[in-house]
């Protein structure tokens, strides 16, 4: 088979990967997306309720025993392969890890972003025991405000 060159290669189209490309195509970049998950339906899940298919066997998240991706904190450790689950977790679906987070990413409150103003605030400085490292986030809400209505509109987040 003989296939058009394209500007651009997305290699996953999940969540990352869809608005990567969806951003380089309206930028008038011809991108082409490979994805290896399986396209499912909401018929695929419609009175599923089965605990163990999709919170213990992690049916809708990448084999780990099988596949893996490698971890290291800096460029001088041995990349050591995760063999299991945790809070890094991908999906292996079309759509990635926004298939098993439900098409949901909630919006982090006002209050979290200046969370050790608003404690000193509500509370005294002197709530906060010594060796605690508390602090503001040095971004409000109202300067991302923007960039969460951009991320819902883009992603199809649902929240």
């Amino acid at each position: 088979m003989n296939y058009r060159k394209k500007q651009a290669v997305v290699v996953g189209v999940g969540w990352a990967g869809g608005i990567i490309a969806a951003e380089l195509a309206k930028a008038g970049i011809e991108v082409l997306g490979l994805e290896r998950g399986a396209d499912r339906t909401p018929a695929d899940f419609i009175m599923q309720k089965d605990e163990l298919k999709y919170a213990l066997d992690h049916d809708l998240m990448q084999d780990l025993s099988k596949e893996t991706v490698s971890f290291r904190n800096d460029k001088d450790m041995t990349a050591l392969p995760m063999r299991q689950t945790g809070s890094f977790v991908l999906g292996t679906d079309l759509g990635g890890a926004g298939i098993h987070w439900n098409g949901q990413a909630p919006r982090f409150f006002p209050y979290d972003f200046e969370i050790r103003t608003q404690t000193i605030d509500r509370y005294g400085e002197d709530k906060i025991e010594e060796g605690i490292t508390l602090q503001d986030w040095g971004i409000t809400y109202d300067e991302l405000e923007p960039y969460y209505t951009k991320w819902e509109k883009n992603s199809g987040n649902l929240w």
